[in-house]
Formats: structure tokens, C-alpha cells, sequence
């Protein structure tokens, strides 16, 4: 096996670089400002590790100390799927259809995964991030959002699976809350007859020269059909 390849650093992810860590950012910061504002001994969170009530964070798994000394909350989020608003997607193009501005909306979930030794505190705690998320909702709304906050979803108390380190046992409980959100998504594409489209478009229609791509003939088995038998396929 070869050796991996220098990539050099990560790049800015920005909501434009990439919208998906960038909102699921926004979420486990929002969660940490709200816990920051609870009294002490009512999950207080604090960005120090040693005094904080709580732990919020995005990465799994999480090791089974930092759970046995504190209730967790891992967020995870799930797939995402555009919309096709229009066709096209299309919002706008120039007078001389130059460039070309196309938007979207994509959905997806974000799972707030609230893990603790007691099924009780992590059914409390998993109301409580409900009960904000709904409340605080306009704050999630400016943050560039969409109907976020409702269609919550509270979950029953489980294994917490992949989320812990492997070496811990079933003692952890796990009470999952889904947030659906939709995000707005924009590209544009301009000039239209720019180098790489054009070398999209040749090679589309290489080696042939015709209107479509080379594709295999139909076979079974790996066996191409025969003749006839295609003929009859294409209604000819």
C-alpha cells in the first residue's frame, strides 16, 4: 500500500465551504450557550472539561469515563436530501445567460444523543434540549435555518451503541431527540462556455461523436444478447 498522499491543511469550513459541519456547528453551540446559563448542579456547561456539568460536543465515540462522570450530549446529524424546488433549481441568469444562479433547499436531521448512567437524567436532560430548541427557535432561525424546532422528536431509552468507546457495558442509557431542518443552498455557474464545461460537454459525446455516451450492449450473464433479440428490445 502506498503512502498517503500530502494534502496539506484543512480548509476554512465556512457555511459556504461546507454547510453540512457548518450548521451541525451551529447546533452544539447553541446547546453549550443554553447549558451555560443553568444554574450550578442543574448541568451548568462550561468549556472546562474539569469543572463542567455536562459534555457537548459533535465527536463520537466518547470515552465511557467521561460519561460515568457526567451526563453527555453527542450530537450526530443524518442524511441529507435536496429538495427541487424548480426546475432547474434555477433562480436567476444574466441578460446574456452568462451566469446562472441556482438555490435549493436541503433537509436533513440532527440528533441531539443524550447519554447517562441514569435512564431518568437522560430522559430530563433530552426534554430539556426539546424544550429549547423550541423555544429558542428564531435564534436557530437567523443562524440561517429552516422550520427548525419543529417536528421534534423525543426517543425512548436504548443502548447507546456506536457512541461510547467499545469497552463499556449496557450501565450507560441513551435518549435521543431529532431536530428536522431544512438549510437554503447556492451555486452559480458562470461563464456557461467556460474551459471546464466544455470538456464535460466533448466528453459526454466522445469517442464517438454521437449525442450519447458509449454504453455496453445488454447481455446475460456477460454474454451480449443476440442480435435479434436486440432488435426486438429497441422496438425495431
Amino acid at each position: 500500500m502506498g503512502d498517503r498522499v500530502d494534502r496539506g491543511g484543512l480548509l476554512f469550513q465556512s457555511e459556504g465551504e461546507d454547510p453540512l459541519f457548518y450548521y451541525t456547528r451551529v447546533f452544539c453551540r447553541f446547546l453549550q450557550v443554553v447549558f451555560s446559563g443553568f444554574d450550578r448542579g442543574y448541568y451548568r456547561w462550561t468549556p472546562d472539561e474539569l469543572s463542567t456539568e455536562i459534555t457537548i460536543t459533535d465527536q463520537a465515540p466518547i470515552g465511557r469515563e467521561v460519561v460515568e462522570a457526567r451526563p453527555s450530549i453527542v450530537l450526530s446529524r443524518g442524511p441529507a436530501s435536496t429538495s427541487n424546488i424548480a426546475i432547474d433549481q434555477l433562480q436567476s441568469t444574466t441578460l446574456g445567460g452568462d451566469r446562472r444562479v441556482h438555490t435549493d433547499l436541503i433537509s436533513s436531521t440532527m440528533t441531539y444523543n443524550v447519554m447517562s448512567k441514569e435512564g431518568l437524567e437522560a430522559q430530563r436532560i433530552a426534554w430539556q434540549c426539546a424544550r429549547f430548541t423550541r423555544a429558542y427557535k428564531r435564534s436557530l432561525t437567523r443562524a440561517g435555518l429552516h422550520r427548525v424546532g419543529e417536528d421534534i422528536q423525543i426517543g425512548s431509552e436504548s443502548p447507546p451503541g456506536a457512541l461510547v468507546s467499545p469497552e463499556s457495558d449496557n450501565e450507560v442509557t441513551l435518549v435521543s431527540v431529532s431536530v428536522p431542518f431544512y438549510f437554503q443552498d447556492f451555486w452559480a455557474v458562470e461563464p456557461v462556455d467556460k474551459n471546464l464545461l466544455t470538456q464535460v460537454g466533448v466528453t459526454i459525446t466522445s469517442p464517438t461523436g454521437s449525442s450519447q455516451p458509449d454504453i455496453r450492449p445488454p447481455s446475460v450473464n456477460g454474454r451480449p444478447l443476440d442480435v435479434a433479440v436486440r432488435i426486438r428490445m429497441d422496438g425495431k
